[in-house]
């Protein structure tokens, strides 16, 4: 019996010995398998390389000291040219920039000046890659550029460099195409807007084709591909392009065409571009480079025309053409086969650097593109010549990035008569007409690039206030309401500017009145019948030599003096009537521009402070300042 007790307990700790090595067992199951799912989404397998891969020497304003990990891909320097056709790869520019950044003024280890950002961002430099880039924090963020066009039409493109490292996880990133909704493209509000991406691109990157590559247009999934595949390596920058006409959205990665379908409503169309990142994190992301362009060129046009210009793309200070603009010579030389006549390729730069070096890196651009043609697309070489202008003729400021990048171009002459330079206002010395062709210059002093008439216009008239705000539109915000945004330098929604939101009963933008609320209120009809109003208004417009005070909103009421004038002791208030004067019209509104006027009264912050009440108190600074006219004309409506 002492041996079957025995021969019993010893089964029975054997068996609470198994189960204790299986509970453990399947607790280290479950926690690898939580591991595993924070490397992915939607049951994704992780994709993990079998030795680690090779990190970017960064610099950094905040630590000088490089990783230890080499750089193997080739110098932006080498100007050996190995470029091969891609015969499926078309994407073609915008001529016409209106965003372009490289980082090139801002200051190693600072966020850029104007980048909007939910957490941070540092400016960088990058072992074995030119120029400056901007690593971008990459865990539960977004990160929104600093352009400041409020529209760029139905027919523009954007195109960047993105440096993908991954670390630990696969890299996951949001490229987003947005619509600011009715905000300046430079308000910081955009990161609050719970509006969804006009075009959104999301991805989780992973080796092979095991990318998770999708596709929305605001909440409306278009494309979910699991199988993508979307290479990319820790040294290498991946170059992202998009097309935007009319409705049509093209997407490239690399030069690979991922998405071409009808994706954009064009009655919100995107004005500012973004990168947003979940909360994994596990990879760091740079980006540099990035140009936004309308005008994508009718090449046929054109040619009929005599003179293309075309912003190709060369690595700093050398000839070597980047892989990017092979589409658009793939777009010249298709016309080119055509050609009967000699066709001239002529190149320029902007004027950093010294001038004789300017005119020959001009020249051998010239020639770079001369080679491809022949040598690529079997252009033949005794229809082709060249010739370099070095920094001699801008077409733009060369004082803005954006205006240098629109003076490094590649011109095609494709008729002798063709080849003329008018010389834009503030980009070179004297404002002239040039005839390459003869060399002859004939004075024209009174031509500009963009004729005054038709310009946008919006003057402010009042006993304090005399102004004119160059910076103006009509944003739509939903189907029935817009706001009305002046402003006295471009993009700036801080300072001297006003904004009036307007809710019409219109299904379109049209001539029409604008009351304040309380001037509605007194139509009879008004609770069953619904009128277009005037919702809200907000400025900043100083007056004075100082700060203050200053013109903070717009009023239905038109008077003068403190706001405590107007407030008993028992706090209660006792404003004058509002004024059936103060009211908004559109007069009209022709090829996407409004014009009219409004009247409103002028209430002003930052008086002195006054106290009013007896058990309880209030702190009066502002007040009201009389009138405020004005009026606008040729105001875009987008």
């Amino acid at each position: 019996m002492r041996i079957i007790l025995t021969l019993l307990l010893f089964s029975l700790s054997l068996v609470n010995v198994q189960a204790q090595l299986l509970k453990k067992l399947k607790q280290k199951i479950d926690q690898a398998a939580v591991q595993a799912a924070d490397k992915v989404t939607n049951s994704k397998p992780a994709s993990k390389p079998e030795k680690k891969a090779e990190q970017p020497a960064v610099t950094s304003g905040s630590n000088d000291k490089a990783t230890d990990a080499s750089v193997s891909n080739e110098k932006a320097g080498n100007d050996t040219q190995d470029l091969k056709v891609t015969s499926k790869f078309d994407f073609v520019p915008g001529s016409t920039i209106l965003y372009f950044d490289n980082f090139e003024k801002d200051n190693i280890g600072e966020a850029p000046l104007g980048w909007i950002t939910s957490t941070s961002a540092e400016v960088v430099t990058i072992e074995g890659l030119e120029g400056k880039w901007l690593k971008m924090s990459s865990v539960s963020t977004q990160q929104i550029t600093r352009n400041k066009k409020q529209s760029w039409g139905n027919n523009f493109t954007a195109e960047f460099d993105l440096l993908i490292v991954r670390k630990d996880y696969d890299p996951r990133i949001d490229i987003n195409l947005i619509n600011t909704d009715g905000n300046l493209v430079t308000d910081e509000a955009i990161l609050g807007s719970e509006k969804k991406p006009a075009v959104n691109f999301s991805t989780i990157i992973a080796e092979g084709s095991k990318s998770r590559a999708s596709l929305y247009a605001f909440d409306n999934r278009l494309s979910d591909n699991m199988t993508e595949n979307l290479p990319y390596n820790n040294t290498s920058p991946v170059h992202v392009s998009m097309c935007v006409q009319g409705k049509r959205f093209r997407l490239w990665w690399n030069n690979r065409k991922l998405y071409d379908l009808p994706a954009v409503k064009e009655e919100y169309l995107p004005n500012q571009l973004g990168f947003s990142f979940g909360s994994v994190g596990g990879s760091e992301f740079y980006v540099s480079n990035i140009r936004v362009a309308k005008d994508i060129p009718d090449t046929r046009a054109k040619f009929e025309e005599g003179k293309l210009v075309s912003n190709l793309l060369f690595y700093s200070g050398t000839a070597k053409l980047k892989p990017e603009s092979m589409g658009s010579l793939l777009d010249v030389s298709k016309i080119l086969k055509d050609a009967t006549s000699a066709v001239k390729i002529v190149g320029h730069t902007d004027s950093d650097g010294d001038d004789a070096l300017n005119l020959k890196l001009s020249r051998d651009r010239a020639e770079t593109v001369k080679e491809i043609l022949v040598s690529q697309y079997g252009i033949d070489a005794s229809k082709l010549t060249t010739e370099g202008r070095g920094e001699t003729q801008p077409v733009a400021d060369n004082k803005t990035a954006e205006g240098k990048a629109q003076n490094r171009r590649v011109e095609f002459i494709f008729k002798p008569e063709a080849d003329k330079y008018t010389n834009v206002v503030g980009a070179g010395s004297n404002n002239q007409t040039t005839n390459n062709n003869s060399k002859s210059i004939a004075n024209s002093g009174n031509q500009q690039v963009a004729s005054s008439s038709g310009a946008t216009s919006v003057t402010l008239q009042s006993k304090i206030l005399n102004v004119s705000l160059p910076y103006a539109q009509f944003l739509k915000r939903s189907e029935s309401s817009y706001t009305f945004i002046a402003s006295k330098e471009e993009g700036n929604g801080k300072e001297n500017y006003f904004k009036i939101e307007l809710q019409t009963v219109n299904t379109r933008f049209k001539p029409e009145t604008y009351n304040f609320k309380e001037i509605n209120e007194k139509n009879p009809l008004y609770g069953t019948k619904k009128f277009s109003e005037i919702t809200k208004t907000e400025a900043m417009l100083t007056y004075g030599t100082t700060a203050k005070p200053y013109i903070y909103k717009f009023s239905s009421i038109i008077a003068n003096g403190h706001m405590a004038t107007y407030v008993s002791e028992d706090l209660s208030r006792h404003l004058p009537a509002s004024s059936s004067n103060c009211k908004l019209v559109i007069e009209k509104v022709e090829d996407g521009k409004a014009s009219g006027y409004f009247l409103f009264g002028i209430m002003i912050q930052g008086l002195k402070p006054i106290k009013k009440g007896d058990a309880m108190q209030e702190t009066f600074t502002d007040g009201f300042s009389g009138e405020m006219k004005c009026t606008f004309s040729n105001v875009p409506v987008y």
